[in-house]
């Protein structure tokens, strides 16, 4: 676990982010949840997939609700403020965690989502705490996936809901690496969608919903081509997070969506 801590924990995030704002001239003190998103909404389709999320959770104002895996809190701090719902954001990366309290405190957000830097083997929370839980492709980084859903079935409620939207393998094999959420393989853990769906009945829940969105990732990535030279970054967007290649991350990442080595699948789970 530790290389996977290591490679979500880039050095002075926080001033790397207030910098990018900077100098794409926005008012800190006037700062908005869309003027964060090229950096804090770090998964395929963005904030587009955060909405559709959201939408599908029905998740409400008087609930209080468990991201796993929240990164900087990017999606932690859309889902409160569109549906009024506290949140508490969990990652295994305190960098991340310490970032995500520090925008959440520049949004003035602190009163409604929280943040814990912890394992998603190991979540600091009583049984059946949460009126539903969020988790937003990390399964990637997970080895012991059914350890890592029978905590998330631990702290749910019985009858809530947990809104996974994960990357799986698919029908091919290798994956290309480095991807966004790995250098190498030695990170990444992708079952196909048929063993993951599996798993997630294994760990208690009955499947609601199940949403094949690969076809969607690839529109997403259809335009990416292979780098060349020198990156031309934006001042603000995850290379902050996870690395200068993320170029060469995205490309790969739609060859092996194309070439079917892995898969999108968006799942409701239901606690008995």
């Amino acid at each position: 676990m530790k290389h996977i801590h290591s490679y979500y924990s880039p050095n002075d995030l926080y001033n790397k982010i207030i910098e990018g704002l900077n100098e794409i001239g926005k008012d800190l003190s006037k700062v908005t949840l869309d003027d964060l998103q090229p950096v804090d909404e770090f998964h395929i389709r963005g904030d587009i997939a955060t909405r559709d999320l959201i939408k599908l959770s029905n998740f409400t104002s008087d609930m209080h609700i468990l991201d796993v895996g929240c990164g900087v809190g990017g999606s932690t701090r859309r889902l409160s403020h569109e549906t009024g719902c506290c949140v508490t954001g969990i990652d295994l990366s305190d960098e991340y965690i310490d970032v995500a309290e520090r925008l959440t405190q520049l949004l003035n957000m602190q009163e409604r989502v929280k943040f814990h830097a912890c394992s998603a083997l190991a979540v600091p929370f009583e049984d059946n705490s949460f009126d539903g839980v969020w988790s937003i492709q990390m399964n990637m980084n997970v080895e012991d996936k059914l350890g890592w859903l029978k905590e998330v079935y631990r702290v749910l409620k019985p009858g809530g809901r947990a809104v996974l939207y994960e990357v799986c393998g698919h029908k091919n094999t290798p994956v290309y690496f480095p991807v966004p959420w790995a250098q190498d393989s030695s990170m990444s853990f992708l079952l196909p969608p048929e063993l993951f769906r599996d798993v997630i009945t294994s760990a208690g829940f009955d499947i609601e919903v199940w949403n094949d969105k690969t076809g969607l990732a690839q529109k997403a990535f259809a335009q990416v081509t292979e780098p060349k030279g020198e990156p031309d970054l934006p001042e603000l967007g995850v290379h902050l997070l996870v690395g200068n290649d993320i170029l060469t991350k995205a490309y790969n990442l739609h060859r092996n969506l194309d070439e079917e080595r892995v898969s999108l699948i968006e799942t409701v789970a239901v606690k008995r």
